[in-house]
């Protein structure tokens, strides 16, 4: 068993981290009770009024690439990260879970895409899983 993906085509190793989680509206529809909250309409469903509550383990597997590339789960997607955090590569199928495209989230770093509370926290985990390596 491994928990990599192995080298790239330009010999960077890659781990395979699997993520288990929710999307969850925020703020949440019931918080204030009593008072209206604006919801956006349909030209803007792709402002962010939700946020991904998740847990990230180390996949631990034989084949990632038979796995996970060939899923036909819908509420799951791939990506890759450089060391800093960036990511490097994004499946397709993240439209359909998180509501970007690939190309809004290349070249940024996923912290950013974290609530400011838990930045910290995702850092440390990512930097456990360099370690792990």
């Amino acid at each position: 068993q491994r928990n990599s993906l192995g080298p790239s085509r330009d010999g960077t190793n890659y781990a395979v981290v699997h993520c288990t989680g929710y999307i969850k509206n925020w703020p949440p529809t019931d918080m204030f009770p009593g008072v209206h909250m604006e919801r956006p309409g349909d030209d803007d469903m792709h402002a962010s009024h939700c946020c991904l509550v998740a847990i990230g383990r180390l996949q631990v597997t034989s084949t990632a690439s038979n796995d996970m590339t060939n899923s036909n789960n819908q509420s799951e997607f791939i990506t890759r990260h450089a060391m800093d955090g960036k990511f490097t590569f994004v499946d397709q199928r993240v439209m359909n879970v998180l509501g970007y495209s690939p190309t809004d989230l290349l070249g940024k770093i996923c912290y950013d895409f974290c609530h400011a509370e838990d930045q910290m926290n995702v850092k440390d985990s990512f930097d456990q899983v360099l370690k792990q390596k």
